[in-house]
Order: C-alpha cells, then sequence, then structure tokens
C-alpha cells in the first residue's frame, strides 16, 4: 500500500514537469550554485591530492652522527661517509662501516677508501631540505626499506572512498542531501585535522582513511542538490561546471602546495578553511525530490514555494492542489514515512542489469585511468608545482568540449570517444622511447 501511494506521488507530483513552471534554472538556482554547491565541490580536490605533496621524497643519504660534531658542510659529509653508485651518484641506502670516532681521533687529512666496507643506514638518514622543509617521508623516515609506507598512505586513502560513496549514498537516501552532506564535512575535517596532528606513521594512516571515507562523496553530495534543483535542460551544464570547480580545487592547490613546503602547514591549510561551510546550513535546502520521495509533502511544498519567489514565479495552482490532497491524505492514514527503493532495483531487469554493469565497468576504467594519471602528474618534469598545475588546468577545455558535445549530440558518442581517444593516448605514451618529453 506505501509502494503504490509512493509510485502515485512521483506520478502526481513530478518535479520535472514542475521545474519549467517554476524556473528550470532561475535566480534561486543560479544564487544555490555560485555560492553555495560549486564552492562546496573545492574541498575533494584539496583533500584528494594534498596527500601527493605530504609525501614529498627529497634527496637524502645515511646519517652519519660523528661526522656532525665536526665543521663540515653537508656535502664534506657525503664525500666521506657515502659511497658512490658507479662513482657517479651517491648511494641512498648505504654508508661507509667504518668507526668514524676511531679515525677522527686519529686526526689529520681523512682519505675516503672507496674499498671500505659499506652497511646500511644504523642511525637513520640526512635529508635536503633545500625544496621541502618537512613531509611525511622526512619526518617517519619512510626511505629505502620502509619506502613503499608513502604509497600505503595513498592505498589507505584509496580504501575509504568506496566504503565513504555506499555509506554516505545509503545516509542521502534515509536522512536527507542536507544532512549528509554536513556529516560528510565533518568527517573530512575531522580526518583533516588528524592527519596533521599525527605524530605516528599508523595514526597518520587511520586520519588518511577517515578523510577516505568522504571523497568523493563530499563532492557528490552538492553536486546531486544542484542536479536535482535544475531543470532539465540545464543539468549539462550545472554537471559541467561541478566537474570545473573540482578542477580550480586542484588548480588552487598546486598554488598553496607551492607556497607552503610543510606538510602540516599544508594539511592545515587545505581542511580549516573548510569550517566556512558550516555556515551553509542556514542557505542550503533539503532537496525537494527527496521531500516528495519521502513523502514530506509539507517541507517540499515549503522549500518549492521559495524557489518560485526567489524566481519571481509562483507554483502552479493544480500543482497545489494535488500536494495539498496528497498531505490531507497523508494525515488521515497516518503515513508518515515512504519506503525507499533498494539498489537491487538497478538488477531487477536485464535491461537495468546491462546498464549497470556497462556503467560500472566504465567508472572503474575511467577512474583507473584518470587517477592513476593525476598521480603522476607531480612526477613530469622537473617542476612537480608547475606539472601538477598544467595537468590539472588541461581538465578544463575538456570539460567545455564535452559540454558542447553532449548538448549538441547526446551523451552516448562523446562518453565512447572520449574513451577511445584516452585509450589510443596511453597507448601511446607507453610506446613512446625511454627520455622522450
Amino acid at each position: 500500500m506505501t509502494n503504490s501511494r509512493a509510485n502515485e506521488a512521483n506520478e502526481t507530483l513530478d518535479l520535472d514537469d514542475l521545474l519549467p513552471k517554476i524556473g528550470e534554472f532561475g535566480l534561486y538556482q543560479k544564487l544555490l550554485l555560485w555560492l553555495v554547491c560549486l564552492p562546496a565541490c573545492l574541498p575533494c580536490g584539496f583533500c584528494a591530492f594534498n596527500q601527493l605533496f605530504m609525501t614529498d621524497v627529497p634527496d637524502h643519504w645515511c646519517r652519519v652522527p660523528e661526522l656532525e660534531l665536526l665543521n663540515l658542510t653537508q656535502e664534506q659529509r657525503k664525500l666521506l661517509s657515502i659511497p658512490r653508485k658507479n662513482n657517479v651518484t651517491f648511494e641512498k641506502c648505504s654508508r661507509y662501516a667504518v668507526n668514524w670516532t676511531e679515525i677522527i681521533q686519529v686526526g689529520g687529512t681523512i682519505e675516503v677508501n672507496e674499498n671500505w666496507p659499506t652497511e646500511h643506514c644504523r642511525e637513520g638518514y640526512e635529508y635536503d631540505t633545500s625544496e621541502v622543509t618537512s613531509s611525511v617521508v622526512i619526518d617517519f623516515d619512510l626511505v629505502c626499506e620502509y619506502d613503499v609506507y608513502p604509497t600505503l598512505g595513498l592505498v589507505a586513502l584509496n580504501i575509504g572512498g568506496p566504503i565513504g560513496v555506499y555509506a554516505f549514498g545509503l545516509l542521502n537516501d534515509r536522512i536527507g542531501r542536507k544532512k549528509s552532506f554536513f556529516i560528510c564535512l565533518s568527517t573530512l575535517l575531522l580526518g583533516s585535522l588528524m592527519t596533521a596532528y599525527a605524530h605516528e606513521f599508523w595514526f597518520w594512516i587511520m586520519a588518511r582513511v577517515i578523510v577516505g571515507l568522504t571523497i568523493p562523496a563530499v563532492y557528490q553530495i552538492p553536486f546531486i542538490i544542484s542536479l536535482e534543483l535544475a531543470g532539465p535542460n540545464y543539468r549539462s551544464f550545472v554537471t559541467v561546471m561541478t566537474c570545473v570547480f573540482y578542477t580550480l580545487g586542484l588548480i588552487l592547490l598546486s598554488v598553496v602546495t607551492y607556497l607552503l613546503r610543510d606538510w602540516r602547514s599544508l594539511a592545515l591549510a587545505t581542511s580549516v578553511p573548510f569550517f566556512f561551510y558550516y555556515f551553509y546550513w542556514f542557505v542550503l535546502p533539503e532537496s525537494p525530490r527527496w521531500l516528495l520521495m519521502r513523502e514530506r509533502l509539507e517541507e517540499a511544498n515549503n522549500v518549492l514555494k521559495t524557489i518560485a519567489r526567489v524566481n519571481g514565479k509562483e507554483l502552479p495552482e493544480e500543482f497545489t492542489n494535488k500536494l495539498q490532497k496528497q498531505v490531507i491524505e497523508q494525515k488521515e492514514k497516518g503515513v508518515t514515512e515512504a519506503k525507499s527503493v533498494s539498489v537491487f532495483a538497478l538488477c531487477r531487469t536485464p535491461n537495468m542489469r546491462l546498464k549497470t554493469f556497462l556503467i560500472t565497468l566504465n567508472w572503474c576504467a575511467s577512474e583507473m585511468v584518470y587517477v592513476g594519471l593525476s598521480y603522476y602528474g607531480p612526477a613530469i618534469g622537473d617542476n612537480q608545482y608547475m606539472s601538477f598545475f598544467l595537468s590539472s588546468a588541461v581538465e578544463i577545455p575538456s570539460y567545455l568540449i564535452c559540454w558542447i558535445l553532449m548538448d549538441r549530440i547526446g551523451r552516448r558518442w562523446p562518453l565512447c570517444l572520449s574513451m577511445v581517444i584516452s585509450g589510443i593516448f596511453c597507448i601511446v605514451t607507453v610506446l613512446l622511447p625511454s627520455g622522450k618529453q
């Protein structure tokens, strides 16, 4: 009975039919999009990629405490204590195994013997801090036999992603978009603050998992709100603009990381400003589409009235009458909450199963290539900050081109074309001779 009533409500109170009458993309939607929803997309780009710069690996070599007592430069200490690989570059993970205290006591000029035995770095490492003053790698000595640990940090971040998408997806449907966003924001800020104040590697890993829970959920929720309030003719524009603002977050991140070379300062600078978003509680509406789905009809009516008023329109009398009739029936029968549709509905029919499989496969392929190339971006060229800036900035024209193509020829062909072009250039990149710029 409840399901049939929910279906009836969806049929008679269709927002796609209503939005053209109260404004598909009027002043209300524009203010909400530009001042609230789009800025809310920035944290995802910041927190998804700031870890690449937190884990910078500077040049390093074995520490020899005895030589630090002498009036020697860093380069002189390396020349004395660090063997060379093929007589060219200094070894990073080994040093000469000699008794430096005894050699120093003998006095005179110290002559290096390349035949001296070598050993692993027993007493830690020295780092070149001319470019990066502090990083997770420097603070926790994540080099040599521990050099895989920074990669574990990225694994931890990405483990949280699918868990968070599923969890916040359920919250979206259970408690609404608005509350879900602020829970997601709080989770992100908690994980970011834990990251900044971590003094032990495994605590830092736990903090990155917590941050990962919100990526990309913290970006998807404002995107969903914007999309649900825009009319069908403007959804391509809204989709593209949310992608553009996500990319602007990446571009801003390249500037912030260039200015801040300390990883704790970077973690705070890319999270603390987002405490401002708590003020959105007073202006961010609940999705009327979700309210109608949950049969919270009076609340939906109030939101729609506000949209119509700001857009200089009025709710159609026909819609108002239907809504009032539904409210009366709801009160008479004591129905306060409609059941949600299960995620298994995506697999209920052969057609939906096929679409769900293809879209999921496409997302897996896109995410793997996009994230992989983005992670590799800073390693291209000599300046990691400029490389990351350029690899991020190039996304914006691609979004604009996709927007034009989607409006002109639909969704399917631009999707297929972009996937084919991406695949071809990935293969070409692999086939390029080593050393080609």
